[in-house]
């Protein structure tokens, strides 16, 4: 069934993809809450439940004839013609602006995060917050059970932050790769020439095992679930299952050239494709019976997630931090590490930024609202 929908212009389609991008990338923020604020989120869904086993053949005969007959121009008339019907063609403008968001912004969202943590997620809160409009007006019916769902979607992402402290998995990692340091120091010890191993350009660093690779594609099936709910952060996800920041280190650094990190990514990209498809239609048939209901569901992710973005955590510092880089084990010491538990500020020049950065963010949605509403 073709999907009539009004065209926007395309650098708003590529626009929308890269704060699609820019949010999944964010520890917290989730690309879901952006399709909302687009109103899209149905049609995207309705997009991925087209990708199908029939249109999946219809797609590879209008390529196979494309390729091999004659007739390009007839050919590529009916290749475009397949996808605009379906829609694939808006859905491949948003990839394009989400792919060049993670591309352009990964290192950067790693270092403020890193360097100016307080700041940049008081910009965050201040985009959620003034958001949850969004899904509110698109309610339609405001019944007071519906009350019941918000707490329910609010509780359960409260939970979830709560549950897991980042401290916990980074310290469960740091005594991983201690123990594997200690191991590699003692055989190193022992050896009395080490083999050359090549790391040049378009080689394998040994920086992944067959189990990270393995790992990627599950981290990525379950990710890309979060990753499509408002409220619900995919970043979050993969922090929980310790993933995060090789996902982002591997993206940073494509540069380099190495196979590892494009083999690590596209097992990563083949998990969220595998997963993406289960869950749409999963979420489409739960939309389809139960709209009102799954849409307060949302809003309360939405409102739970404001304790995840709350911008004051409390510090932990880590007198010694093993990490691994390019495959290779190194000790860092007096590393401070941000933990779960939310806490008053304290006076001085980060609470006066979080709090500039958090009016910024809610003008910023506050604009992408009224835009919309218009």
């Amino acid at each position: 069934m073709e999907h009539k929908v009004e065209q926007p212009s395309l650098i708003k389609e590529l626009a929308m993809g890269f704060c699609l991008g820019t949010a999944n990338i964010i520890p917290g923020v989730s690309g879901g809450t952006f399709l909302l604020v687009f109103k899209i989120y149905e049609r995207v869904f309705s997009i991925l439940n087209n990708m199908n086993r029939e249109n999946l053949l219809v797609f590879f005969s209008c390529v196979m004839a494309l390729v091999f007959k004659a007739g390009k121009a007839r050919s590529w008339e009916g290749l475009m013609t397949f996808l605009r019907k379906n829609d694939f063609i808006f859905l491949l403008k948003l990839m394009i602006g989400a792919l060049a968001a993670i591309l352009l912004l990964s290192s950067l969202m790693k270092y403020l995060i890193g360097h100016h943590f307080s700041v940049t997620y008081a910009l965050f809160f201040g985009l959620i917050l003034t958001s949850i409009v969004i899904p509110v007006s698109m309610l339609t019916q405001k019944r007071p059970h519906l009350i019941l769902f918000v707490l329910a979607g609010a509780i359960a992402t409260i939970y979830v932050t709560i549950a897991v402290n980042p401290y916990d998995k980074v310290k469960m990692k740091s005594e991983t790769y201690g123990a594997l340091y200690v191991q590699d120091q003692s055989v190193k010890a022992n050896k009395i020439k080490e083999e050359p191993r090549e790391t040049g350009r378009f080689s394998f660093t040994g920086k992944y095992t067959r189990q990270d690779y393995l790992y990627a594609f599950l981290c990525g099936a379950v990710a890309i679930s979060a990753m499509v709910l408002p409220g619900i952060s995919g970043s979050l996800v993969l922090i929980l299952m310790g993933e995060y920041f090789e996902v982002v280190s591997a993206i940073s650094g494509l540069g380099a050239l190495h196979l590892d990190n494009f083999v690590f990514l596209g097992c990563f990209s083949i998990g969220i494709i595998f997963g993406g498809l289960l869950f749409a239609r999963l979420v489409s048939a739960v939309l389809r019976r139960y709209y009102n209901a799954t849409m307060a569901f949302l809003i309360g992710l939405m409102v739970g997630s404001l304790y995840a973005l709350w911008p004051f955590k409390k510090s932990v510092i880590m007198a010694e931090q093993y990490i691994k880089t390019e495959g290779v084990i190194h000790m860092v010491r007096n590393v401070s590490i941000t933990t779960n538990l939310n806490q008053l500020p304290g006076m001085g020049t980060t609470l006066y930024l979080s709090i500039l950065s958090f009016v910024v963010g809610c003008i910023i949605m506050y604009f992408f609202v009224e835009k919309e509403k218009k």
